[in-house]
């Protein structure tokens, strides 16, 4: 009674975790991605800072006002003494003044207005070319955010359908050496045949440990594309048992328009030829006026006193004369940027016609093996019945019919294996030609 309560309480307690468990299907681990997966943090952050580049980009051509306001208190006053000699009478006169006054008041403001200046202009244009850019980079790691967790979801049911199988091949290849030792205690079976069902079980049992740890790590990993708690226990909801149609062969000139990359480089290179414009504006005169006002007052008493204030306009031009040879340097530098977006260009053009080519050939791959072991199962369950049957009969042990039930499984882990590596594969065609679904197929 004592160990039957013990083996009730062990059982509860390694349940325990999974009653705790959260389940999550696709559509909740994409939505968990979209918040939490750190490449999108870092291209949102990206975002912010296009943002901000266009904003600091315009400032420059906006007036800018700087306000400077002191106040200075003398410690010392400076009186000057003198003597004049009256031209009417030649009486000796004395009198004196100040130089300073114990408080003093200041305020300066001053305006600058850029009048002219093609560096200003360019510079506008270019943080509107870098917005467009970081748009673009944006679903562009958005979707490869999304194909990995996708991959990953369905990478873990695999890993589960897995390890369900090898541990009911564990069980059963248990159950056969027990039943295998009782015919040996018996004098039924042969030594020969007891080892035969011992290797077997014992053999097994690696087999479960690793296809544990290779669960545990798929879904590990799933975590941490979706932001998931690693100590926290989840629940997939979701089967392999459904897959899309293959898709049809596509237009490289249509593929290039709808993948963000692609067009994240365009406007990448428009920015740099921008560059190169900016760069050439520095050989340019720019202008800029100003408009400054100053005020100040003086007083041995806390008022504004003795006031005095001034407005001036001015205009100041800059014309470069000679850098030394920097300029020429930035125009060059930017010059190879272009030559370098240019090459990048036609690779990516090169990796999309590669892309489009194998990933089709892995689709139809895919598709021809899901055929087959589709095949492989209906053979199997039939088998498994026909064992049934036998056992029913009694022309059969339960042994056999375990063992007929895992080579059953053993096909259905087959056949959603060729299933995964169809939808991995339907996934990366996705992304290669720019039509990511953030959902289901």
């Amino acid at each position: 009674m004592i160990a039957r309560s013990f083996k009730i309480m062990l059982a509860a307690l390694l349940a325990f975790p999974a009653l705790f468990a959260k389940t999550y299907d696709l559509t909740a681990i994409l939505k968990l991605a979209e918040s939490n997966n750190r490449q999108i943090q870092l291209a949102k952050a990206d975002l912010k800072t296009a943002s901000a580049e266009k904003l600091s980009a315009f400032s420059r051509a906006i007036p800018k006002i700087d306000v400077n306001a002191g106040y200075n208190r003398n410690l010392q006053s400076n009186v000057f003494f003198f003597e004049v000699t009256d031209p009417a009478t030649g009486e000796l006169q004395q009198g004196s003044f100040k130089t300073s006054f114990s408080n003093e008041f200041r305020l300066n403001a001053v305006l600058r207005q850029t009048l002219f200046s093609m560096d200003v202009g360019y510079a506008i244009q270019a943080a509107r070319y870098f917005d467009k850019f970081t748009h673009f980079n944006f679903q562009n790691v958005r979707q490869q955010v999304v194909t990995q967790v996708k991959t990953a979801f369905y990478g873990a049911l695999l890993a589960k359908d897995v390890l369900r199988v090898a541990t009911d091949s564990q069980a059963s290849a248990k159950d056969n050496y027990e039943n295998i030792k009782a015919k040996f205690d018996a004098g039924v079976a042969s030594e020969f045949e007891l080892l035969q069902a011992e290797v077997r079980w014992q053999n097994s049992i690696p087999q479960t440990l690793r296809a544990k740890q290779e669960y545990q790590l798929a879904l590990n990993n799933l975590k941490a594309l979706s932001g998931i708690p690693i100590e926290q226990t989840i629940e997939l909801q979701g089967s392999l048992a459904f897959y899309p149609e293959l898709p049809t062969a596509v237009d490289v000139e249509d593929v290039k328009e709808q993948r963000p990359d692609f067009n994240a480089l365009n406007w990448e290179k428009k920015l740099q030829q921008k560059n190169v414009s900016a760069q050439r504006a520095n050989f340019f005169p720019s202008l800029e006026g100003t408009f400054s006002y100053s005020y100040s007052a003086a007083s041995d008493q806390f008022k504004l006193q003795r006031e005095n204030d001034n407005y001036i306009v001015g205009v100041s031009l800059k014309i470069p004369i000679f850098s030394g040879g920097s300029n020429i340097a930035k125009v060059r530098k930017a010059s190879a940027e272009v030559d370098r977006v240019n090459t990048r260009i036609a690779k990516t053009v090169d990796d999309i016609k590669l892309s489009l080519q194998n990933t089709q050939l892995r689709l139809k791959e895919a598709m021809q093996r899901i055929k087959a072991t589709e095949t492989a199962v209906k053979s199997a369950q039939r088998a498994f019945e026909i064992a049934e049957t036998r056992v029913e009969n009694g022309l059969s042990t339960q042994v056999e019919l375990k063992d007929s039930r895992v080579e059953l499984d053993q096909a259905q882990v087959n056949y959603f294996s060729a299933i995964f590596d169809y939808l991995k594969a339907y996934f990366e065609w996705e992304q290669t030609t720019g039509a990511v679904t953030f959902g289901g197929f």
